[in-house]
């Protein structure tokens, strides 16, 4: 038989040996607070700023009557920022105010090669005008679309639009309808997708009005 003995000396040791741990743990606690405040909350405050936690709104409704400025692109979307620069360097260099940024998507990147990817992007320009090359031109009429929108970084934006619009396309038993139309502006993108599938105006050469013919 084993018999245990316990003394005040083997109390007062326990009871001494929890208080150190204790006291060893106790500091992790009391840190805790500063690591949320200085880490966790800056965080989160910039996600939410960022548009992480914004809902994205859609409706259905008559859009368009653009007229745009743009450059053909073609490869992953990714880079399509890179080509809009390319747009805003030459509608500065030619004394042009651009407006809302603007980018047509003409193929799914869900169902096409990501090389045989296709888009227009560029900008929203006035009515009357005169752009020149390489720069082409083109015109959205009105028409009917689904337009989701938020207000969010582009990080989130994007997701979060087309995530709405495949939700729309799925409840009325539809797809994707193409082309869509991208336009970000004050940290607004709305995309208007149309309520039936579109095919816009062959492109033009440099300068020229997409779709009209030369004399």
């Amino acid at each position: 038989m084993v018999v245990v003995s316990f003394t005040r000396r083997n109390i007062n040791s326990a009871a001494l040996t929890g208080c150190i741990i204790y006291k060893k743990q106790h500091p992790v606690k009391k840190q805790l607070p500063y690591f949320l405040a200085a880490f966790v909350l800056p965080v989160s405050a910039m996600l939410w700023w960022w548009g992480l936690f914004s809902s994205t709104s859609l409706e259905i409704g008559e859009r368009g009557g653009y007229r745009y400025a743009y450059l053909e692109a073609q490869g992953v979307y990714s880079k399509l920022a890179t080509k809009q620069g390319e747009v805003l360097f030459e509608l500065k260099k030619q004394g042009i105010q651009p407006g809302a940024e603007l980018t047509l998507v003409l193929t799914d990147p869900r169902t096409t090669p990501h090389d045989e990817l296709k888009a227009r992007t560029g900008y929203i320009i006035s009515a009357d005008t005169q752009v020149q090359p390489p720069l082409m031109v083109d015109s959205i009429p009105v028409r009917k679309v689904a337009v989701a929108q938020i207000k969010a970084h582009p990080l989130f934006a994007y997701g979060k639009t087309y995530a709405a619009l495949l939700k729309y396309a799925k409840t009325h038993d539809t797809k994707l309808n193409l082309p869509t139309l991208e336009l970000f502006d004050n940290s607004i993108l709305s995309v208007e997708m149309p309520l039936s599938p579109e095919k816009p105006a062959p492109a033009a050469s440099a300068g020229q009005v997409a779709g009209e013919a030369t004399s």
